[in-house]
Order: structure tokens, then sequence, then C-alpha cells
């Protein structure tokens, strides 16, 4: 017996946040005395290097899987004993090392020369988050004067400062494939039309932004690997704002990539299926209604994240979400698909705006008419596709080292935590 099924739009997410900048780590002058020391590329993409007080060479962190791997190559064994009673000129003497207690399950920590204190590196994210909080700022022309080194098993860094391995998982962010490239302009245009029939101006392309939303949408589409399987009855795919890679949320992914030239910011997600009907063979498959029981996850997920109130607690949440909808995949009846159609590009492309413009809070961030500049970045996982769009109000001042602003009767001024130098420059107090 045959049954047909047909896809519809699962998801959309939208998020507006009115928010200033956080601050980033000045560059300083290149000194010699780097060793140790977490370094970021603050005239690219936020690039985060490893300088190895062994042989003085550089290592790329990459992603978390990355830096933990690269913690993990270049850690110092240490008794219990010893890493219990270091003394201060033990810690001057160790100063940037990542020490590995081998007796205590391998935990590694990163001795931080500025401070002489160790941080726990825990997970991968963990230790990513924790090597980008302690960075470096360091320009591009002073990085190249540290020569790079190579790890067991991990293809050398490229000149423009990243390992063929990071530019392969990576390269979706800034080099998109030509059909999604093309998808993420007409998309931008179909906004803009609806921006233009609405009296607004149109929205100038950021492909800084761009890059960043697309980073989203791909770290996403690897977590839906896992939960998605076209010979499941039901798949459990996932779309969220919160992320745990490189910011939880779109702002904090703007500064993580050196973004900081907005005074507001949103983000909307979609998720659109590629199939748009096909049948299978229903014998000893009992029906079930899949998009109600998305729905329901989806509904109780944003409870849950939205009432948590630690940032932590939310990445937590994320995580047992996707481990849920895993087992929940594992679970679902196998089918026997006999044949599919699709969705063409264009229909793809006007489901995702027709979908936001239906929906209040994605229409409301679209038709916003302070927001002046915005990128869309596309990933694709299996037969979806995730969409993502961030919007800025491009600042003209007050932003991380950008001029202060000037108001008659005022002293200048910058968006808070950050301070007006002598200088006339934004910068951390």
């Amino acid at each position: 017996m045959k049954k047909t099924f047909n896809r519809s739009i699962i998801s959309l997410l939208f998020l507006s946040i009115l928010m200033a900048p956080a601050p980033t780590t000045q560059a300083e002058s290149f000194s010699g005395r780097l060793n140790g020391k977490i370094l970021l590329q603050v005239e690219t993409h936020g690039e985060a290097w490893y300088v190895n007080p062994v042989d003085s060479k550089r290592y790329y962190l990459g992603r978390p899987a990355d830096a933990f791997s690269v913690m993990r190559q270049l850690g110092l064994g240490i008794t219990e004993e010893n890493f219990l009673s270091l003394t201060t000129d033990q810690k001057k003497r160790l100063s940037g090392r990542i020490l590995i207690r081998v007796k205590n399950k391998g935990q590694a920590y990163y001795l931080n020369p500025a401070d002489l204190k160790v941080y726990y590196l825990g997970r991968p994210a963990d230790a990513f988050s924790v090597m980008r909080q302690l960075g470096l700022g360091i320009s591009n022309n002073n990085l190249a004067k540290i020569a790079i080194g190579f790890l067991h098993n991990t293809t050398p860094p490229s000149t423009q400062g990243q390992s063929a391995s990071v530019q392969g998982q990576q390269n979706n962010a800034i080099n998109p494939s030509p059909l999604l490239a093309q998808m993420e302009q007409d998309i931008h245009s179909l906004i803009n039309k609806e921006r233009v029939k609405a009296g607004l101006s149109e929205l100038k392309w950021n492909a800084e932004i761009a890059a960043v939303a697309r980073e989203h949408s791909q770290d996403q589409a690897d977590e839906n690997q896992s939960l998605i399987s076209p010979n499941r009855i039901c798949s459990y795919p996932f779309i969220h704002h919160e992320g745990e890679v490189f910011g939880l949320y779109h702002n904090d992914r703007l500064n993580e990539r050196r973004i900081f030239y907005f005074g507001s910011a949103a983000e909307n997600i979609a998720l659109i299926p590629s199939i748009k009907s096909g049948t299978y063979d229903s014998y000893n498959v009992d029906p079930v209604d899949c998009q109600d029981q998305l729905n329901k996850l989806n509904q109780l997920y944003e409870e849950k994240v939205h009432t948590a109130v630690d940032d932590n607690k939310k990445v937590s949440i994320l995580k047992e979400e996707i481990t849920k909808r895993a087992q929940l995949l594992d679970k679902s009846a196998i089918i026997n698909v006999l044949d599919t159609s699709y969705h063409t590009k264009e229909e793809v492309e006007s489901q995702t705006v027709t979908g936001w413009m239906n929906s209040p809070g994605h229409r409301k961030n679209i038709l916003n008419g302070s927001y002046d500049e915005a990128g869309i970045g596309i990933a694709q996982v299996k037969d979806y596709y995730i969409i993502t769009q961030v919007f800025i109000k491009r600042a003209d001042c007050g932003y991380q080292g950008g001029n202060c602003c000037q108001k008659t009767g005022y002293y200048p001024y910058c968006y808070v935590p950050l301070t007006c130098a002598d200088n006339n420059i934004c910068q951390t107090k």
C-alpha cells in the first residue's frame, strides 16, 4: 500500500535585540614576548592562534574541536602533587603552558601569562570559549612575524592564516556554493522588494554579516545531521537563535567575528524542506502527525530557553534538545520511500520570504525602517535548507575602534561600556 507525504515549512524563528556593541581586546604592538598567549586577528575575522612556549610557533585554533586537539597535543603532563602545589615561581616558569592532569582523567588547564591563573578547559566548546576570552588582539603584519607550527595529522595553515582543515569547515561561511550564493542574493532581493512596497529604502548587502549568518546556518546544519533521515516516518529538524560555537545570540556572534559597527541588530531564521511531496510503502507503519510533534517540541524548547536566565543554562537546554530529538529519530519507524518530487530553487526562495512576511515577528524585522544593512547565509542539510538573515543599523560612531560620537553641549561619548580615549577613538576602559 502506498501513502503520500507532503513537506511544509517546518520552522521560522525571529529575534530582535537593541544592544550596544561588546568590548574587544585592543591590538598590542609586536614585542616578541608572546609565548603562551592566545592571539586574535582583529583585522580579519578574529581567527585565534596559540603561541606554543616550547617552539615559539603559532598554532591555529579554528573551531572547538580543532582548539581542543591543539591543546591536547601541545599539553604538558603534570602529576596531581605538582599541580596542587604550584608555587608562583613555578607558575612563571610554566606560564602559557597547557597542563594535563594525567592522573585526574586528563583534565586540561591553561596557565594564563597575564594573571598566572589556571583556567579549566573542559569540553571542546568550553575550551574554545576560554581561549578566545583570554585572547590578545594582533595585526596581520605582526602576526606574520611568528612562524606557523604544524601538528601531527593536521593540515598546515594557508597564507591567509587558516589551515586547510579549518578552511574546509569554514569555507561555506566565506565562499558558499554557487547555488546557495545565488539563493542568498535572490532572497535578499525579495526582501528588498517587500521593503520598497512598504515605502522603505532597500537594505544594503553586507558580506561580513552574511558570513556570520552563513556560519550560524552551517552550525545548525551540522547539528541536524543526526536529527534528519529520509528513511524515517518522522524527522526532527531543529533551528534556534542560541549558538554554542561562537556566540549565544546574533549580537554575540557579530562581535565574535569583530563586527562592532552597529547600534541594533535582528535575526530571522527559516527551515525549508527541499522535498515537495512523495510516496512511501506504508505496510506495517502506523500513521503519525510529524508536524504536530515538531510544533510541540519547538514550543516546549522556546518556553524553556526563554525562562532560563543563565547563559550556561541556555546552552545546556540546547544540547539536551539536540540529544532528545536524535533519540526520537532513532525510535521513528523506518519507511521505504518510493518516489519524491522537489521544490524548485525559486519555490524555496519564495516560501522563505512568504513565511517570514506572514509571521508578525519576522515581518517586523524585515519592515523595520531603522535597519539599513543585512546579510543572508544558507546551509543545506540532507533535504532541508537553513536560511539565516541578520539585520543591522549601522553606527557611524561610538563602537569599538570607531570614532567617538559628537553632540553639541556634550562631551564625546561611546556605547557602554566603552570610553572615549584621547585620540577620539572608542576603546575598552
